[in-house]
């Protein structure tokens, strides 16, 4: 479900017609395709940190899509996968963009269990992947959070984090991803 700064919602995928998402919009500014699959997975996997300056550059004139947003709030990984990084490169996305956009960066998500890599998994095992990982260790009554992550699949991802938050007290949950995948028909 892609976001858009106009007038009019975007038009709803069918998967979204079928089941909403607990999210009330999704932007992503990129298309998760190349050359930036590659600069996202070498930053990603491999640490690489020229890749995240090339990164940042990339964000520097990226507008906020919802200016009545109260805070960003990162998608976060499980303490062993950023143990195994070195880094959370969604809690680095966050942080770069709560500076641009001038909004505070909750940690209000903690991935409260270890979860499969989604790489490779359908979008039914990516959600039963997704059962209660993330855990809301903050109040969030009547906040309007923009949830942050790097690249947007499936959404089940987004969708498991967003209905924490909800459940948590947030008035509404918007996802900003820097990139999303294309279906296979639309690549």
């Amino acid at each position: 479900m892609p976001g858009a700064n106009n007038s009019q919602p975007p038009p709803l995928c069918g998967r979204c017609v079928r089941r909403p998402p607990p999210f009330a919009a999704s932007h992503a500014p990129l298309i998760y395709s190349h050359p930036l699959d590659r600069l996202i997975q070498r930053y990603k996997h491999h640490g690489d940190l020229v890749c995240e300056n090339a990164l940042e550059q990339l964000l520097a004139d990226m507008p906020l899509p919802w200016p009545d947003t109260d805070a960003l709030c990162a998608l976060p990984a499980h303490w062993q996968r950023c143990w195994w990084r070195g880094f959370d490169q969604s809690q680095r996305l966050a942080s770069q963009l709560s500076r641009l956009w001038q909004r505070p960066l909750l940690p209000a998500l903690l991935r409260q269990r270890a979860t499969a890599s989604q790489q490779g998994l359908k979008r039914t095992q990516r959600e039963r992947n997704l059962r209660q990982a993330f855990r809301c260790v903050l109040p969030m009554a009547g906040l309007s959070i923009t949830l942050i992550d790097d690249v947007m699949t499936t959404g089940s991802s987004a969708r498991a984090a967003s209905r924490t938050l909800l459940d948590a007290g947030a008035r509404e949950v918007n996802v900003w991803t820097l990139a999303r995948t294309l279906p296979p028909s639309r690549r």
